[in-house]
């Protein structure tokens, strides 16, 4: 648990639960505290069966816990932190806040035995595939602050959609990283999803546009590289991902003026500032 902890990102999630809790006047701050810290559980689970599932090597650096480790102590770790994340929810609000994480975990888990028996080569199944992968627990950190804070349902789901929006824009960026970033910029080794043959937005329309063939990786990855980013692909990913920071902040338009509200829109510029 110490090796994986130490493996972890910018914890984007536990501060969108945490900010939104904020945002909504939230005075139940140890079920918050729980609440975030089980989402960040979640998302790290997820990675360590993804790590798996992908066949990684790397994770920020380091080796990813099932090569560090094994296979079987690395699939029993990750369920060992979705358990651990659920008693953490039903601490407090349990029935309301285990239901929307249950929700979002099916989703995340039908979306990944999608891609994986039958992976998507149209945008419109790409963009629900992310909005499964990435978006919905996004969506689910901000649902939970609105529950801890006792905001209405209607509310509470535009909430979910501003997460949501952060969500899709957060996964399109780190589908041009692959190809456009540094490692130092990113933590991440360049090219993972060329070289595991990932069908992500840049792709999709370069094979529509019928700039690359079906079997693109054929082309060798600078090739690949260097034909998106002259036909502007790239560019074109990136402005759909500010468009969907934007209607982010759009949505929390809707709520008085705070100090979580400036962190929150702040929050939103830094994920796509920090690419651009």
């Amino acid at each position: 648990m110490d090796y994986i902890g130490s493996t972890s990102g910018k914890r984007l999630r536990p501060l969108l639960v945490l900010l939104t809790f904020d945002l909504c006047g939230g005075t139940r701050f140890q079920e918050a505290i729980d609440c975030a810290a089980g989402v960040e559980l979640v998302h790290m689970a997820s990675l360590i069966h993804d790590d798996i599932i992908d066949r990684s090597q790397l994770r920020r650096g380091q080796l990813t816990a099932h090569c560090r480790f094994g296979t079987q102590a690395a699939v029993l770790a990750g369920d060992h932190l979705f358990a651990a994340a659920f008693h953490l929810f039903a601490l407090g609000t349990g029935q309301r806040v285990s239901r929307v994480m249950t929700t979002v975990i099916q989703d995340m888990c039908a979306g990944e035995i999608h891609q994986l028996l039958s992976p998507v080569t149209e945008e419109e199944d790409y963009l629900d595939y992310i909005q499964k992968k990435t978006a919905c627990l996004f969506g689910g950190c901000c649902r939970l602050g609105a529950i801890l804070s006792d905001l209405d349902d209607a509310e509470g789901a535009h909430l979910q959609e501003f997460g949501e929006s952060l969500g899709l824009a957060f996964q399109l960026i780190d589908d041009v990283w692959d190809y456009r970033g540094r490692k130092e910029d990113t933590g991440k080794e360049r090219g993972r999803d060329f070289a595991q043959g990932l069908w992500t937005l840049p792709t999709i329309r370069a094979l529509r546009r019928g700039l690359i063939p079906h079997n693109w990786q054929s082309l060798g990855f600078a090739s690949i590289c260097n034909l998106m980013e002259e036909n502007g692909l790239f560019d074109e990913v990136l402005q759909m991902a500010a468009n969907y920071v934007q209607k982010a902040k759009l949505i929390l338009g809707r709520f008085p003026n705070s100090m979580a509200k400036a962190e929150l829109e702040g929050l939103a510029d830094q994920i796509l500032a920090q690419y651009l």
